[in-house]
């Protein structure tokens, strides 16, 4: 089986952090998957509301 050409490169994952650098914030949570790479602050990330697997899970 042949290997897949990746939607992105590190150059996109270094444009991300550079731009966040440029607006005033600090380094964002970046979250890689497959397809895309979503980037938040860090302020936005630790509000969003906890998985309601994490109690299933325990």
């Amino acid at each position: 089986m042949a290997n897949r050409r990746s939607a992105f490169r590190q150059s996109d994952v270094e444009k991300v952090l550079k731009a966040y650098r440029s607006a005033g914030f600090s380094a964002p949570v970046i979250i890689i998957e497959p397809e895309r790479i979503t980037a938040k602050p860090v302020e936005a990330a630790a509000d969003t509301a906890p998985n309601e697997w994490d109690e299933v899970l325990r």
